[in-house]
Protein backbone atom coordinates (compact mmCIF):
# COMPACT_ATOMS: atom_id res chain seq x y z
CA UNK A 1 0.00 0.00 0.00
CA UNK A 2 1.46 3.37 -0.95
CA UNK A 3 1.64 6.33 1.41
CA UNK A 4 0.81 9.92 0.51
CA UNK A 5 3.87 12.08 -0.09
CA UNK A 6 2.85 14.34 2.75
CA UNK A 7 0.89 13.88 5.93
CA UNK A 8 -2.81 14.44 5.27
CA UNK A 9 -3.66 15.45 8.81
CA UNK A 10 -1.59 18.59 9.17
CA UNK A 11 -2.60 21.91 7.72
CA UNK A 12 0.76 22.83 6.22
CA UNK A 13 1.44 19.21 5.23
CA UNK A 14 4.96 18.92 6.69
CA UNK A 15 4.80 19.99 10.34
CA UNK A 16 3.26 17.82 13.02
CA UNK A 17 0.90 19.39 15.52
CA UNK A 18 2.54 20.66 18.71
CA UNK A 19 1.62 17.74 20.97
CA UNK A 20 2.71 15.24 18.31
CA UNK A 21 6.02 17.08 17.86
CA UNK A 22 6.61 17.00 21.62
CA UNK A 23 5.86 13.28 21.58
CA UNK A 24 8.31 12.68 18.72
CA UNK A 25 11.04 14.68 20.46
CA UNK A 26 10.57 12.75 23.70
CA UNK A 27 10.52 9.49 21.76
CA UNK A 28 13.91 10.33 20.23
CA UNK A 29 15.65 11.56 23.39
CA UNK A 30 14.19 8.83 25.61
CA UNK A 31 16.53 6.28 24.04
CA UNK A 32 19.57 8.52 23.98
CA UNK A 33 20.07 12.14 25.04
CA UNK A 34 21.07 14.08 21.94
CA UNK A 35 21.29 17.44 20.16
CA UNK A 36 18.65 19.48 18.34
CA UNK A 37 19.97 18.80 14.84
CA UNK A 38 20.16 15.07 15.55
CA UNK A 39 16.57 15.15 16.83
CA UNK A 40 15.47 16.77 13.55
CA UNK A 41 17.18 14.05 11.52
CA UNK A 42 15.84 11.21 13.66
CA UNK A 43 12.25 12.54 13.49
CA UNK A 44 12.48 12.69 9.72
CA UNK A 45 13.81 9.12 9.71
CA UNK A 46 11.16 7.62 12.03
CA UNK A 47 8.36 9.47 10.22
CA UNK A 48 9.55 8.11 6.86
CA UNK A 49 10.28 11.63 5.68
CA UNK A 50 6.81 12.98 6.45
CA UNK A 51 7.95 15.41 9.14
CA UNK A 52 10.70 17.78 8.07
CA UNK A 53 11.20 20.13 11.00
CA UNK A 54 12.91 23.47 10.48
CA UNK A 55 15.63 24.23 13.00
CA UNK A 56 13.85 27.37 14.25
CA UNK A 57 10.72 25.35 15.00
CA UNK A 58 12.75 22.64 16.71
CA UNK A 59 14.69 24.96 19.00
CA UNK A 60 11.59 26.99 19.90
CA UNK A 61 9.81 23.75 20.80
CA UNK A 62 12.78 22.48 22.80
CA UNK A 63 12.90 25.73 24.83
CA UNK A 64 9.15 25.50 25.45
CA UNK A 65 9.49 21.88 26.56
CA UNK A 66 12.24 22.88 29.00
CA UNK A 67 9.91 25.49 30.51
CA UNK A 68 7.24 22.78 30.80
CA UNK A 69 9.84 20.60 32.57
CA UNK A 70 9.49 17.81 29.99
CA UNK A 71 13.22 17.88 29.27
CA UNK A 72 16.48 19.36 30.44
CA UNK A 73 19.58 20.40 28.56
CA UNK A 74 23.28 20.72 29.27
CA UNK A 75 26.07 22.24 27.21
CA UNK A 76 28.62 19.76 25.89
CA UNK A 77 32.08 20.81 24.75
CA UNK A 78 32.94 19.98 21.16
CA UNK A 79 36.48 19.38 19.94
CA UNK A 80 35.64 20.03 16.29
CA UNK A 81 33.08 22.84 16.40
CA UNK A 82 30.91 24.98 18.64
CA UNK A 83 29.60 23.63 21.93
CA UNK A 84 26.26 21.86 21.65
CA UNK A 85 23.23 21.64 23.90
CA UNK A 86 22.29 18.04 24.69
CA UNK A 87 18.67 17.28 25.59
CA UNK A 88 17.40 14.63 28.01
CA UNK A 89 13.91 13.62 29.11
CA UNK A 90 12.89 14.43 32.68
CA UNK A 91 10.69 12.17 34.81
CA UNK A 92 7.75 14.37 33.78
CA UNK A 93 8.77 14.03 30.13
CA UNK A 94 8.98 10.25 30.44
CA UNK A 95 5.46 10.22 31.92
CA UNK A 96 4.22 12.38 29.02
CA UNK A 97 5.78 9.90 26.58
CA UNK A 98 4.28 6.90 28.40
CA UNK A 99 0.80 8.48 28.47
CA UNK A 100 0.99 9.42 24.79
CA UNK A 101 2.03 5.89 23.87
CA UNK A 102 -0.87 4.47 25.89
CA UNK A 103 -3.23 6.78 23.99
CA UNK A 104 -1.76 5.61 20.66
CA UNK A 105 -2.21 1.96 21.62
CA UNK A 106 -5.83 2.62 22.57
CA UNK A 107 -6.48 4.51 19.32
CA UNK A 108 -4.85 1.74 17.31
CA UNK A 109 -7.86 -0.44 18.12
CA UNK A 110 -10.12 2.13 16.47
CA UNK A 111 -7.76 2.51 13.54
CA UNK A 112 -7.79 -1.26 13.00
CA UNK A 113 -11.60 -1.12 12.77
CA UNK A 114 -11.34 1.75 10.26
CA UNK A 115 -8.79 -0.19 8.20
CA UNK A 116 -11.16 -3.17 8.06
CA UNK A 117 -13.91 -0.82 6.91
CA UNK A 118 -11.59 0.61 4.24
CA UNK A 119 -10.64 -2.80 2.83
CA UNK A 120 -14.25 -3.96 2.86
CA UNK A 121 -15.60 -0.91 1.02
CA UNK A 122 -12.68 0.32 -1.09
CA UNK A 123 -10.53 -2.78 -1.50
CA UNK A 124 -6.79 -2.92 -1.54
CA UNK A 125 -5.01 -0.59 -3.89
Amino acid sequence: MGYPDKCLFHENKTYPEKSWLKFLILRVIFEKPTYGYDIIQKIEEISYGRHKIKSGTMYTTLRRMEKEKLLTSTWKKSKSGPDQREYSATKQGKNYLKNYLEMIIERKKMIDVMATFYYKHFGES
